[in-house]
């Protein structure tokens, strides 16, 4: 996935997220996320930051929660997000547009994942601890991001295999019948 800049896709879907304080940091803050053409846009925007002019690294990790972050499991980074610099009121934002992904591939239940805001970076210290997380949950109902699975529908994923199932089955046929026409 590379990062990029897009317009607002026509009739996008959007999902807020709240992030709220890991290790008792006291930060927290929205994301919303928004498709829009090529890709979907992130904005962070956190409060509770404890130190003006530091730059917190973010991304969104997959293949686990906060609650596995918190107890000290953190997964994988999946997608590298832009860095919030805090302001001096300890407010900080950040925009973002993944390219070549949907929102509703993020918020697939084939991976749990997760937004995590680090903490300030330590000389030496390698990746700092998370300060505030969201997890992307599918959820439906709430008219943004209803998932398939949940309204009663068929995954994309599905409808793909049955796809490739037929087209093999028709080229299976055919030359069984040109074997038997020789």
């Amino acid at each position: 996935m590379v990062l990029g800049g897009s317009a607002l896709a026509q009739g996008a879907q959007s999902a807020n997220l709240q992030l709220t304080p890991s290790r008792d940091s006291g930060v927290s803050g929205t994301a919303t996320l928004t498709d829009v053409e090529g890709g979907v846009k992130v904005e962070l925007n956190m409060r509770g930051l404890p130190e003006a002019g530091v730059e917190h690294i973010n991304h969104i990790h997959g293949g686990g929660t906060c609650a596995d972050d918190r107890a000290g499991r953190t997964a994988p980074v999946t997608i590298p997000l832009h860095p919030v610099v805090a302001k001096e009121d300890g407010t900080g934002s950040a925009t973002t547009t993944i390219e070549d992904v949907t929102l509703a591939e993020l918020f697939g239940a084939d991976k749990e994942r997760f937004i995590l805001l680090h903490a300030k970076t330590e000389e030496g210290q390698g990746v700092p601890p998370g300060i505030s997380c969201a997890d992307l949950v599918p959820r439906s109902g709430s008219g943004t991001l209803d998932t398939l699975p949940a309204s009663g529908g068929i995954q994309p994923a599905a409808l793909l295999a049955i796809g490739v199932a037929l087209v093999v089955g028709s080229i299976a046929a055919s030359l069984a019948l040109l074997r038997r026409v020789a």
